[in-house]
């Protein structure tokens, strides 16, 4: 994982930092509103590729100017 530097449009994105932040807010919501789903979701996000990690952090509201380099 770590940066990608592929797609001119998303420019380099710390997919790292990236994935510990869906896995960590798919935490919190699995202890205060989605129970089951946050657990599912944040197991997901362990194991993503770069483009879901891309479509789960656009789901989740995520600005992606956050992981830029």
């Amino acid at each position: 994982m770590g940066l990608y530097s592929g797609n001119k449009k998303e420019g380099n994105i710390d997919f790292d930092r990236l994935r510990e932040d869906l896995i960590d807010e798919y935490g919190a919501q699995m202890v205060t509103i989605t129970g089951a789903m946050g657990y599912s979701d944040m197991c997901d996000a362990q194991s993503a590729s770069e483009d879901e990690l891309l479509k789960m952090a656009q789901r989740e509201g995520f600005s992606l100017d956050k992981y830029r380099r």
